[in-house]
């Protein structure tokens, strides 16, 4: 989609903790089901430790590796985003943040739902660059942001030396598959569980690579 801003209006930067009350709000509304699932929490409490999550460094929900978009030095939205062999470590990471954050009788829950998660989602090998979160504000969405920040964003993993991208994409969420087939993305696989399909609104995960 082309860009419907001039250059000099836009500015794509690092996040900083000062974006975690915006910056987790908009990546909870673009997949609050899936937040829900993983921190086996109602929406309320999911979203707080989401918030709580985002300002700590070292795992996959932090503002370390995020990307934000502007317009006008307004916040426009969000990408959250890193190489596969550091994808490994900072999922790893996310059990001792959630340790951290949550009392300790709720940590096996989700424990249970991380398990089920990795049966569906595919491994990402660790010369691909994984992308986590695409979200665009709802007043900005529909004008070329999203493919700006994802044309960034594969410009940083080429930098990085990584061979291609990839990224789960819930199947309820056709608005974002649409997006990224036009910039040439293509499901390589689809899984769901039971568990997964019963406890969120996702219906299930496809994988969506293109190489670089």
């Amino acid at each position: 989609m082309t860009l419907q801003f001039s250059t000099d209006r836009l500015t794509i930067r690092p996040a900083e903790e000062r974006d975690v009350i915006w910056g987790a709000d908009l990546m909870f509304s673009a997949g609050s089901g899936l937040f829900n699932y993983v921190f086996a929490s109602t929406p309320e409490k999911s979203l707080d430790i989401l918030r709580q999550a985002f300002k700590e460094p070292g795992h996959a929900f932090s503002y370390e590796f995020a990307q934000i978009v502007e317009v006008d030095d307004g916040v426009a939205g969000i990408m959250l985003s890193y190489p596969g062999h550091v994808k490994h470590r900072a999922e790893e990471n996310i059990q001792g943040i959630m340790a951290k954050i949550l009392p300790l009788q709720r940590v096996p829950r989700i424990l249970v739902n991380l398990a089920d998660l990795s049966r569906i989602k595919q491994d990402v090998k660790a010369e691909m660059y994984f992308i986590l979160s695409l979200c665009i504000a709802p007043e900005y969405r529909d004008r070329g942001l999203g493919t700006s920040l994802l044309n960034d964003t594969e410009l940083t993993a080429k930098e990085s030396g990584c061979s291609g991208m990839a990224l789960d994409i819930a199947y309820s969420n056709t608005r974002a598959q649409r997006l990224f087939d036009r910039q040439g993305y293509h499901i390589t696989c689809s899984k769901t569980s039971q568990r997964f399909g019963s406890m969120t609104e996702a219906g299930g995960l496809h994988r969506m690579e293109k190489p670089l």
